[in-house]
């Protein structure tokens, strides 16, 4: 994917299950997006910009409101 002012990102999104606690065996399903971001000048450093949420009815809602507010990522 292509982040505007910023460049070529890779993206990962989806569902999982998450612990609730360490040592707790419950766990929460949260929808989840990340992406990863190459740091300038660099061959071996990523920003990760993550967004999640426990709604899992709005899960393509939320895809979308966390590329968003990625798409607003820049370096400074």
């Amino acid at each position: 994917m292509d982040i505007p002012g910023v460049g070529t990102a890779t993206r990962t999104y989806g569902m999982e299950d998450v612990p609730v606690a360490q040592g707790d065996s419950r766990t929460l399903r949260m929808v989840l997006t990340q992406t990863y971001i190459p740091v300038p000048g660099t061959t071996d450093q990523v920003v990760l910009v993550s967004g999640a949420s426990p709604v899992l009815d709005l899960a393509e809602a939320f895809h979308d409101i966390f590329d968003a507010v990625t798409s607003t990522f820049r370096f400074v």
